[in-house]
């Protein structure tokens, strides 16, 4: 009896202290993370309920986001639009399917196969903490953080004046759906050997259910039911309100959960149960080489956030021409897609090209994060112990970031202007494209440049950059719409390309973002220099 008290009261203690020690390594991030997307949605919903406070005003913007399919593609069918509730749903759309995954997936990453790699959980597994416990642990916290990101959506809704059972079903489903994607990492996590990898293939598996629910909402079939995002719109929050669809993101979020925790419980530590296949018994001069190796580490994200990227303006692509039909004799819906003058089809092409500007501009703070990682797990000191100088490690990886978000505005907005020249039946509209995609490259460098900025200074603080990705984002996305001040708008970087083919650019304001870049990437070189390494 004493010893089975004592094997409980063991089990009971280890998963204590394994959320203690997460806890400890996720508390900035988690509340970095709460605090920025309950902003995004307060602000939302208050911006949403100031402009549209009137039904007549309501009714106005509903009829123009339900004449086409190009923003039913993009933000989903929300039922029950014509109301405040639903534009907020519609208005935050798109953010939601990115960042709400994006937040389970980070989570969950950074404390199971990220810890993992670094040899911490070897150390911390050699005592009473049992193997499945690490996972369990970091389940618990992200589940706690989705929870409060919930909340805060809840509060916020209701404040705005949406009803309070609305509102919380909004959130409820929007929590579902980074309850899922947790669950999924936490499963990436013991098939895969890396924490890149997990995030490889949690961005691929995202933007395939982008693509699901966007084909299913467009041709009305049960594809929406694919898509872990299908689910949190089919939960209606505005419309019939359809509660019983929270149990499929429970029941899957948990299946997964499951999945990883038996597969944590059983697999060797430091394996993998998904194997490439056997390297060669030496490695490449190419790969001993800086750039080599950057490559080789930078590749899975490139290749997943590419994925992402591509599924998206190729279905967007492919709708112009249904986009264009829509807006023939309907201002209100050329409104609502930000295009104010012009052809229209320069204006579609112009929104398309900022949600790649997003995209890309994800890909390089996350790309920079892993540069955080390699120092918190040793392999910096290891590399730096030689004749390999910080700056040369820094430009090498710098070099290789910057080819990867050319390779995915290029490589996106090839796929963009070919699917929109098919749609439409015009070739000439291809060089636009890739002009309009170009242009945003200064914008994006000024991201790149805050994250190495943060990482030279203080890597410890680098959730201030994902802070100022999340802004960006929400000024770019719902500035335009939401009537913001002109100097709030000018806070993005992507304001100052002028809404290109739209739009002429603007090389002047082009030169200014590219020269701030550029200062800020000298000081996070400096500043690299200058600390100590590691630092936390």
């Amino acid at each position: 009896m004493t010893d089975r008290r004592n094997g409980t009261s063991e089990r009971t203690n280890g998963l204590g202290i394994m959320l203690g020690i997460v806890g400890r390594i996720q508390r900035r991030s988690a509340l970095i993370w709460v605090f920025a997307l309950g902003a995004t949605m307060l602000g939302t919903a208050a911006a949403v309920a100031a402009l549209y406070d009137t039904p007549a005003k309501i009714h106005t913007y509903a009829e123009a986001v339900t004449s086409g399919n190009a923003l039913v593609a993009i933000n989903g069918k929300v039922e029950g639009i014509d109301s405040l509730g639903g534009v907020i749903q519609d208005e935050f759309g798109f953010m939601a399917a990115f960042l709400l995954p994006l937040l389970g997936i980070a989570l969950v990453a950074r404390s199971t196969r990220r810890e993992e790699e670094s040899g911490r959980l070897e150390l911390l597994l050699g005592g009473r903490i049992a193997r499945h416990e690490p996972a369990l642990a970091a389940l618990i916290v992200a589940t706690a953080t989705i929870a409060a990101t919930g909340m805060m959506f809840a509060i916020g809704l209701a404040v705005s004046g949406v009803p309070l059972a609305r509102s919380m079903l909004y959130a409820l489903s929007l929590a579902g759906l980074a309850f899922v994607f947790a669950g999924l990492a936490a499963l990436l996590a013991q098939l895969t050997r890396h924490a890149r990898d997990v995030y490889a293939w949690s961005l691929i598996l995202l933007a395939a259910s982008v693509v699901l629910r966007g084909v299913g909402d467009v041709t009305e079939t049960w594809l929406t039911w694919l898509s872990p995002l299908g689910w949190a719109e089919k939960a209606a929050p505005f419309g019939d309100q359809r509660w019983w669809t929270l149990a499929i993101p429970l029941a899957v979020g948990v299946t997964l959960s499951g999945a990883a925790l038996r597969l944590a419980a059983r697999r060797d530590l430091g394996s993998a149960l998904v194997r490439g296949g056997a390297g060669p018994e030496h490695a490449s001069a190419w790969l001993r080489s800086p750039i080599g190796l950057a490559i080789w580490i930078h590749r899975p994200a490139t290749l997943g956030w590419f994925a992402g990227g591509a599924l998206l303006t190729g279905a967007m692509g492919a709708l112009t021409q249904q986009a264009l039909d829509a807006m023939v004799g309907n201002s209100a819906f050329a409104e609502a897609m930000g295009i104010t003058h012009g052809r229209p089809l320069d204006g579609f092409v112009a929104a398309v090209q900022l949600y790649l500007a997003v995209i890309a501009t994800g890909y390089v703070v996350q790309a920079i994060g892993t540069l955080r990682a390699e120092e918190a797990d040793g392999r910096l000191e290891t590399r730096l112990s030689g004749t390999l100088s910080r700056t040369r490690w820094l430009a090498s990886h710098s070099l290789v970031v910057l080819a990867g978000l050319i390779v995915i505005v290029l490589g996106c907005s090839l796929v963009l202007g070919l699917a929109t020249a098919i749609s439409v039946g015009d070739m000439a509209e291809f060089g636009p494209t890739l002009s309009a995609g170009l242009a945003y490259l200064p914008a994006e460098l000024v991201l790149a440049g805050l994250a190495l900025a943060v990482y030279g200074l203080r890597p410890r603080m680098f959730p201030i950059a994902w802070a100022g990705y999340a802004a960006v984002t929400f000024i770019a996305f719902l500035g335009p719409g939401l009537k913001f001040p002109q100097w709030v708008l000018d806070l993005s970087p992507t304001t100052h390309a002028g809404n290109p083919p739209e739009g002429a650019i603007q090389f002047g304001a082009l030169t200014i973002t590219a020269a701030v870049a550029l200062a800020l990437i000298v000081m996070g070189f400096a500043a690299f220099r200058r600390r100590g390494v590691p630092q936390s």
